[in-house]
């Protein structure tokens, strides 16, 4: 992150339950349709993610965020996802365990004119829902943020 670190401050809260984050993933998954990306899952690697969002967004009943930074982070990732001709990138990264389940562990970057949001995503390997996401905006001279948001679902 070099040296604009420092000039991060803090600004903490939790958001329960968070409407405007599941708003936000909803904005990201119609953005990332919309603009005509691949949906074939066999060549897509962003598909996976996508589903998780969108079965997030219909079983999720609430969530955890934590902000820090300069920046909304909410209101820096509809800024860049909204933005005609935003390119979404997803990489497969690891096999983890997350507080005792298994998931797969993705990154989901998106770049566009205004900023980038790098983003990780552990998704459950037993019901597909997008357990974590950690994303770091980067909006250029108006500054820079980072949210950590945890799920929760209703229990089976």
């Amino acid at each position: 992150m070099g040296c604009d670190c420092v000039r991060l401050v803090p600004q903490v809260e939790a958001v329960k339950p968070a409407r405007g984050i599941l708003g936000a993933l909803a904005l990201i998954v119609c953005a990332s349709v919309a603009v005509g990306a691949p949906q074939d899952t066999a060549k897509d690697a962003c598909a996976p993610v996508r589903a998780a969002y969108q079965k997030t967004l219909k079983e999720s009943n609430s969530s955890n965020a934590k902000n820090a930074g300069t920046v909304n982070v909410a209101a820096a990732y509809d800024a860049i996802t909204s933005e005609p001709g935003h390119k979404e990138t997803c990489k497969y990264l690891r096999d983890e365990t997350l507080s005792g389940e298994s998931v797969n562990v993705y990154s989901d970057v998106f770049t566009s004119k205004s900023g980038t949001a790098d983003g990780t995503v552990w998704i459950s390997k037993k019901d597909g829902w997008t357990l974590k996401q950690e994303v770091d905006v980067d909006l250029g001279a108006q500054g820079k943020g980072h949210q950590s948001i945890v799920f929760e679902y209703p229990k089976k």
